[in-house]
């Protein structure tokens, strides 16, 4: 354990700074009960003349447990006191009798506990003495009776300034009054006697709106004075006015009877679950732009906004930038103690009577007061087939763990030979994607009360984070999560994927039980190794082995789930590889080696990966992983591979974090290649530069990759090679691998070799004017042809002939023609793969009929002949 202060004066001074008994000497402590089991409570009074506004200050009332001088749990008090009044902080679970005021993690005290009262850090008074631990309880040498233990405690009405030195001898002089165990009669005035019997009458009030994302919204009336009230005595109405109207909108008819202390709450009916307390109603189609009028027989008793008014987005309060009716939960301040009963009046007006809590806050929902809720209202318990949990459903097997064989299901991998880590990664993704079951978020509950179930208690779970084992049946539905349990994202959510429409958001292999308060704690941060700079988290006043750092964003959770973590990141980061985001709605999840920064907080990453790396080495998996696994396999038809196979883990991730599981030889200097050659030279490739450290031989091995083969082409440290002859530019692809016997590394060399394209001289000879029918011959010439250089003719145009190409030679008998008219031969020379063509022309001349005369040309009819002799040739010529 790490001592930050030893000294008990030097912690006084470090925490609750400068002493001051001029401080204020109106507000005390004046009532402690410490009685049997859960009998708990603290009252702190206004013992002066005048009204203390405890928000102009910051009022402080701190636990110091069992002699420690670090903080405990701590209660700010708020809003107004007035003379002679009290503040009374009770613990949840205790009788009826002492559940006055709020109930407060304050009284989590025994007998050998400390509280301190402080105004802006400096002590106005005390309860037992800071830094000591007396045993079992504080006992006064003077005065038998008196014990900090099993007693009830009250200040005596002489006493009307606090006790400042929180370091001294107690208790200081004679200042307290004991009652004996369990007397709770006292609680709520000021004074040495019992508080009187005549109660204050009933009061109803708006004492919670929420208007936060979506559609969570909720609306809370109490019942905040001393007797009950008769709803059906009276028309009580809860009516909506939207967006400046006068005219009533939806409205809610109250009935039946609400005790002191109780609450009526309506939610919209398409909130999230933590928001569903109390009976659905459209009362809650509200923004922030809408008033609500709490009436009694038609006569404002309360309202909230300014009916007839629309402010825009929102209301606001130019003295407090926090304050506004839109993305906020709002609370009245404990103070209030009547109505607000001029509807028409300015929102909030000049005296703001609510507190205000960030969007989408819910704890304290179905209690008044400024706190959450303190879960004492226990949920009905459930009938047998309601399900495994509190609203749950009993869910259909989809799989059988019993039958799995991981020899089949994990076969591809098994069999499989992949070229790295990354094309591993992406076959495990396919197999564990094949026959997931998407779950709703309302079945992973019931999923969670199979997979997390208490080896050693069939009735309870397992909280990741306390290793607390809490009944199934109190899973957080509403309300308070103090004594619950609810579903952490060991993914954060947060971190791509906030809709439950999204798979990963409903994968029940990262959803586990947790504390609400730890999971609120742990929020949306990275994991990372931060104990030795963060503060250890306590539960219920004991520290849980997990650490929280807040400068960085990091939780480090105690070390028995530490590879269970590790495992759940590793599964989400395989099995979300944005392959089949058409179905998942999922992004690709990447696993980081560094915690993510706060403008990364919405995007796909998680860290730190190669801390959990090591997490998964420190904390194998166990027993009670394979169990889980299997029943979210029985319910959701997929695993985690890590933890069927955990030597996955390095098979995926080892390269990543330096564990290697086929390590390579480790080499330096370069390959001197050419950028380029010419087809048909010489070039060398050298490796005679890359060593493996002083005095190491090595062996080399030159591959070329010439499609999906490779072939073998040297052993030597230089490789000397011709280039072959390609049609065009073309890039070789070489693959050398050094050993240096035991280990080795290939390293990848490509060069292009420069086509050089293929140029011959030729020309031709023989006749190449002809008589139709008349025969030729062409010789063409090709200076300095390439050995091995073939021919080929043909015809490119002209009246089809008959012709022969042989070699160099071609023999053309030519066509009759209608007119004269050119014919065209190509001659193609080749040489190896390339080739190039000329062309040679030969003129046919077309012979005249016989007894055909050319006619006189002179005069109109001349000239009419002369353009119609085309015309009739050619018809001769066809006839």
């Amino acid at each position: 354990m790490r001592i930050k202060m030893s000294a008990v004066a030097t912690a006084t001074a470090m925490f609750l700074g400068t002493l001051s008994t001029a401080a204020n000497a109106n507000l005390v402590i004046t009532e402690y009960i410490e009685g049997s089991s859960s009998n708990k409570a603290l009252e702190i009074s206004n013992v002066g003349n005048s009204t203390l506004d405890l928000d102009a200050n910051v009022y402080k009332l701190t636990l110091f447990s069992n002699g420690k001088t670090e903080p405990g749990n701590t209660e700010m008090l708020t809003g107004t006191l007035a003379p002679g009044k009290s503040i009374v902080f009770h613990n949840s679970g205790a009788a009826d009798a002492f559940k006055v005021g709020n109930a407060s993690t304050i009284t989590y005290f025994n007998g050998d506990d400390a509280l301190v009262l402080t105004k802006d850090d400096a002590v106005i008074d005390r309860f037992g003495k800071l830094g000591e631990d007396p045993g079992s309880a504080w006992t006064d040498p003077n005065n038998a009776d008196f014990s900090s233990a099993n007693k009830t405690l009250r200040r005596k009405a002489s006493v009307t300034t606090g006790d400042t030195d929180a370091a001294a001898v107690f208790p200081t002089g004679d200042q307290w009054l004991v009652f004996d165990t369990d007397t709770s009669d006292g609680l709520g005035c000021a004074g040495e006697s019992a508080c009187s019997a005549e109660a204050t009458p009933g009061l109803l009030l708006i004492t919670e709106y929420i208007e936060g994302s979506s559609s969570n919204k909720a609306i809370e009336i109490s019942n905040v004075g001393g007797t009950a009230i008769d709803l059906d005595a009276n028309v009580y109405k809860l009516t909506l006015f939207g967006n400046g109207k006068t005219e009533p909108g939806n409205t809610e008819t109250l009935s039946g009877t609400l005790e002191p202390g109780k609450s009526l709450v309506f939610h919209n009916s398409g909130a999230a679950d933590a928001f569903k307390v109390g009976n659905a109603s459209t009362v809650t189609y509200f923004n922030g732009d809408d008033a609500l009028v709490l009436t009694k027989d038609d006569v404002v008793i309360d309202r909230f906004g300014k009916r007839g008014e629309d402010p825009g987005s929102a209301w606001t309060d130019p003295n407090d930038a926090n304050f506004s009716t839109a993305n906020k939960t709002l609370r009245r301040k404990n103070s209030v103690t009547a109505g607000d009963t001029v509807a028409e009046a300015d929102f909030p007006g000049a005296n703001n009577q609510w507190v205000v809590f960030d969007v989408d806050t819910s704890d304290g929902l179905g209690c008044t007061g400024e706190s959450a809720c303190d879960g004492s209202v226990t949920p009905p318990e459930p009938e047998p087939e309601t399900g495994p949990c509190t609203n749950c459903e009993t869910l259909t097997p989809v799989a059988d763990p019993t039958t799995f064989n991981g020899e089949i299901y994990y076969s591809d991998v098994l069999s499989g030979d992949f070229a790295n880590a990354d094309e591993l990664k992406n076959a495990l993704s396919i197999i564990i994607a094949k026959d997931h079951k998407y779950l709703t978020y309302k079945q992973v509950w019931s999923t969670l009360t199979y997979a997390d179930q208490d080896p050693t208690n069939d009735k309870n779970v397992i909280e990741i984070y306390t290793g607390n084992s809490i009944s199934k049946y109190d899973n957080q539905t509403s309300g308070s999560g103090a004594g619950k349990w609810n579903r952490e994202h060991v993914w954060a959510k947060s971190h791509g994927f906030p809709s439950d429409s999204q798979w990963g958001y409903t994968d029940a292999h990262h959803l586990r039980p947790s504390d609400p308060g730890i999971n609120t704690a742990r929020s949306n941060n990275d994991f990372g190794a931060c104990r030795d700079t963060g503060e250890e988290v306590l539960f219920n006043g004991v520290g849980t082995g997990n650490y929280l750092d807040k400068t960085t964003d990091c939780w480090e959770p105690r070390d028995e789930v530490k590879g269970d973590v590790a495992r759940m990141i590793m599964y989400m980061d395989t099995r979300y590889q944005g392959t089949d985001t058409a179905t998942t709605n999922m992004p690709d999840l990447v696993a980081v080696d560094r915690l993510t920064t706060t403008a990364e907080d919405s995007e796909p990453l998680i860290g730190t990966l190669c801390t959990l790396y090591a997490w998964n080495k420190l904390d194998a998996v166990d027993t009670y992983e394979q169990n889980r696994n299997n029943q979210v396999y029985k319910y959701q038809g997929n695993r985690n591979p890590f933890i069927d196979r955990p030597e996955l883990v390095q098979q995926v991730y080892g390269a990543a974090c330096g564990d290697d599981p086929n390590p390579g030889l480790i080499v330096e200097g370069d390959i001197v290649t050419p950028e380029s050659v010419t087809e048909e030279s010489a070039y060398t490739i050298d490796a005679s530069a890359v060593t493996a450290g002083e005095g190491v031989t090595l062996t080399y091995k030159w591959e070329q990759i010439v499609g999906e083969e490779k072939l073998l082409v040297g052993d030597k440290a230089i490789l000397s090679l011709t280039a072959p002859m390609v049609k065009a530019d073309e890039t070789l692809n070489f693959t050398l691998t050094i050993s240096n016997g035991t280990l080795e590394t290939t390293k990848a060399v490509s060069l292009i070799v420069t086509n050089v394209p293929l140029t011959l001289d030729i020309s031709f000879s023989g006749n190449t004017l002809v008589t139709e029918g008349d025969k030729t011959s062409i010789t063409a010439t090709v200076a300095d042809a390439p050995e091995g250089t073939s021919y080929s003719w043909k015809q490119v145009s002209g009246n089809t002939a008959v012709f022969t190409g042989t070699g160099l030679t071609l023999d053309v008998t030519s066509p009759s023609v209608s007119i004269d008219q050119v014919l065209v031969f190509e001659l193609t020379a080749t040489v190896g793969e390339e080739s190039l063509s000329e062309s040679v022309s030969i003129e046919v001349k077309n012979t005249e009929e016989p007894g055909w005369t050319k006619p006189d040309g002179a005069g109109s009819l001349g000239g009419l002949m002369t353009l119609l002799l085309p015309l009739m040739w050619w018809r001769r010529r066809q006839g």
